[in-house]
C-alpha cells in the first residue's frame, strides 16, 4: 500500500500539474478557491500537509475531485484495485481518512472512495465544487450527520443517501463509534 508521504506527493504533484493544465497562475487558482497563493505553493511544494476543507476548497477551484489528485486512472477497460494497493490519505487536522477504492478512468466517471472519520469530528466544505457531483453515501457503520445547502440528514448502518452536490456541505459524527462508509460518485 502506498505510504501517506507518497500519496500526498502524488496530490501535491497532481494540483500543479492540474493548475498548470488549465493555465492557471497561483492568483488565479486562489481566487477561484478562496485558498492563499502562499499555501497552494506550500502543498504542491509538499512543504504543508493540507486539510480536507483546503483540498475541497482547490479542488473545487480546479473542477476536480480529491480521487483525481490521488491517483491517475490508467487507461484500461478492466480495472483491478487490490485491498492492498489502494491509497489512504490522512487528514491531519480532523484525522478523516480517505481510501480511493475505484478511481476514474477513461472508461468510466465513476469514483468510489471508503471514508472513516474519528468520533467528534466536524469536515465543512465550505466551497462547493466548480461543478455539480451525483454523489451516493452508503453507510456501512455507525451515526453520521450529512449537511447540503442547510438541509440536515441523519445516517446510520445500512442507510444510503443521493444528493448532487452543488452546494457547501458539512459532515458530522454525533456517535459514540467512528462512522465507516462509501462515497460513490460521479461529475454531474
Amino acid at each position: 500500500m502506498p505510504t501517506d508521504d507518497a500519496i500526498e506527493g502524488r496530490i501535491a504533484a497532481n494540483l500543479r500539474r492540474r493548475r498548470e493544465e488549465l493555465g492557471l497562475s497561483l492568483a488565479q487558482l486562489a481566487a477561484r478557491s478562496g485558498v492563499s497563493k502562499a499555501m497552494i505553493a506550500k502543498v504542491e511544494s509538499g512543504l504543508s500537509s493540507p486539510t480536507a476543507g483546503l483540498l475541497g476548497r482547490l479542488c473545487a477551484g480546479l473542477g476536480v475531485t480529491l480521487s483525481t489528485l490521488m491517483i491517475e486512472a490508467e487507461a484500461s477497460e478492466v480495472s483491478h484495485q487490490p485491498a492492498a494497493h489502494q491509497p489512504t490519505w490522512r487528514d491531519p487536522a480532523t484525522g478523516l481518512e480517505r481510501t480511493l477504492v475505484a478511481a476514474a478512468s477513461p472508461f468510466s466517471q465513476v469514483e468510489i472512495a471508503r471514508l472513516k472519520l474519528p468520533v467528534g469530528t466536524v469536515v465543512e466544505y465550505s466551497l462547493a465544487p466548480a461543478r455539480g457531483i451525483r454523489q451516493h453515501i452508503v453507510m456501512l457503520s455507525g451515526q453520521l450527520v450529512f449537511t447540503i445547502g442547510g438541509e440536515t440528514t441523519d445516517l446510520g448502518p445500512g442507510d444510503s443517501l443521493f444528493a448532487i452536490v452543488d452546494r457547501p456541505t458539512r459532515f458530522e459524527v454525533p456517535g459514540t463509534s467512528p462512522p465507516e462508509y462509501l462515497v460513490i460518485q460521479e461529475p454531474g
